[in-house]
């Protein structure tokens, strides 16, 4: 007579024994592949964008990453169009180059007399000082103080308006020309620049200090005769923490224009917009472009000098691995929506030792939208003599070293097993 329980018990050893089984069996198929499987390396990134679609009313615009000079977004950026007061930034930084006193006080010429479209008049024979007529020519944006300034550092205007053509083809404002220190161009129809140039300029003039320290304020006194003036910056977006200057501009013929340098996110900006339809709009158009660059743009290190790019095999029979390193590291600033990245490794195939620390053995390939940017050294950070013996398995040997001893051990597990359950069951359970 067979007892039911120890039936029950002999059974439920055997599902128990079956389900370990078909478990062992997932565990090597599921080793099999991940020890032969090959890695899938994909590596995405990008640069900043060159033409995106983003709406401004400016006839002409441009951002560029102030540290590096590189065009980061453009719209007719090169039409020569009236750059109207952002004139007043190249007249500026030419008188402060060119003066050595800023606190001599001089008396306004009879040709800078008159308010001349700006806030407050000057006389024939008003005394203020070189610096506060900077001041009033860059915050408050006063033409009859450019031309002040014109008329002290060259005694000619026209000599001073030579000096200013000289300086913008020193910059590298080699579209640009200018006929008068302030940007009034009703009577001046050749007085043309671009959105490239003026922010070629704007990059230059805040490298300044003095310059950076005045179009940054925004809310100053002068004194003409003793008597003070309050002047207010005519540029709004000084509110902002992260925009630091610098000029603003108007006239019936160039619409309204801006120049900003801005500094957020470990990322400068120079930002200029030409044209626009109205101050409400030349405002919109600048925020805009600094959200689209500020939300997309960032820093990243594409190639990292401490990671090893890839691996030299040297030798037949005796082989030698060694890690290959870039020389140096590889930040670029890359719009991280959309941009692609890839890097291609050239390897020089030829080495034989010894090998010296630091020794050129190839190069990678920087591609960023398909183009290529940038080519580095692949160096090994160690030397290798040419008695060096050194056997080292392959990853794929080794792979296949541990994957034969992991069966191996299951193997043998499963003989243990099965004696075990063969002893503890009768003949017919088996």
């Amino acid at each position: 007579m067979i007892n039911r329980n120890s039936s029950t018990s002999k059974r439920r050893i055997i599902r128990i024994y079956n389900i370990f089984l078909l478990f062992l069996i997932f565990f090597l198929l599921n080793s099999f592949f991940i020890l032969f499987n090959p890695d899938d390396i994909y590596c995405s990134s990008g640069t900043a964008k060159y033409d995106a679609a983003i709406d401004i009313t400016a006839e002409s615009a441009v951002v560029i990453n102030y540290e590096t000079g590189e065009i980061l977004w453009e719209k007719n950026s090169s039409s020569q169009i009236y750059p109207a007061s952002l004139t007043k930034m190249l007249s500026s930084i030419v008188a402060i180059e060119n003066i050595d006193n800023m606190e001599e006080i001089i008396e306004i010429p009879e040709n800078a007399s008159g308010r001349n479209h700006s806030s407050f008049t000057f006389i024939t024979g008003d005394k203020i000082s070189l610096i506060d007529l900077i001041k009033a020519a860059l915050i408050s944006s006063h033409n009859n103080a450019a031309i002040a300034i014109g008329e002290y550092v060259s005694n000619d205007l026209e000599d001073f308006i030579e000096l200013m053509n000289m300086k913008a083809g020193e910059i590298g404002a080699e579209d640009s020309f200018f006929e008068n220190p302030n940007g009034l161009d009703d009577e001046f129809p050749l007085h043309k620049s671009t959105a490239l140039d003026m922010a070629r300029i704007a990059s230059y003039c805040i490298k300044n200090y003095l310059f950076f320290e005045i179009v940054n304020t925004q809310k100053d006194t002068i004194k003409i005769n003793e008597r003070e003036i309050e002047i207010t910056n005519t540029n709004d977006l000084l509110g902002y923490s992260y925009i630091k200057g610098i000029k603003t501009g108007h006239t019936s013929n160039a619409g309204f224009c801006m120049a900003i340098y801005s500094d957020k996110n470990d990322l400068e900006l120079i930002t200029v917009v030409l044209n626009s339809k109205s101050i409400k709009e030349r405002d919109r158009d600048i925020s805009r472009l600094l959200d689209w660059a500020y939300n997309n743009l960032e820093y990243v290190k594409i190639v990292d000098s401490k990671e090893p790019a890839t691996s030299l095999r040297i030798g037949e029979q005796t082989q030698l691995d060694v890690d290959l390193y870039p020389e140096r590291d590889y930040v670029s600033l890359i719009d991280k929506s959309s941009d692609k990245l890839d890097l291609e490794n050239n390897i020089n195939n030829n080495i034989n030792l010894p090998l010296e620390k630091n020794e050129i053995l190839g190069s990678t390939n920087i591609f960023i939208n398909g183009k290529k940017s940038e080519e580095i050294n692949l160096v090994s950070h160690e030397s290798v003599g040419d008695g060096y013996i050194h056997q080292e398995l392959s990853t794929s040997n080794y792979k296949q070293t541990v994957f034969v001893i992991i069966l191996l051990m299951v193997f043998y597990f499963l003989i243990i097993i099965t004696i075990i359950v063969k002893n503890l069951l009768p003949k017919r359970f088996l």
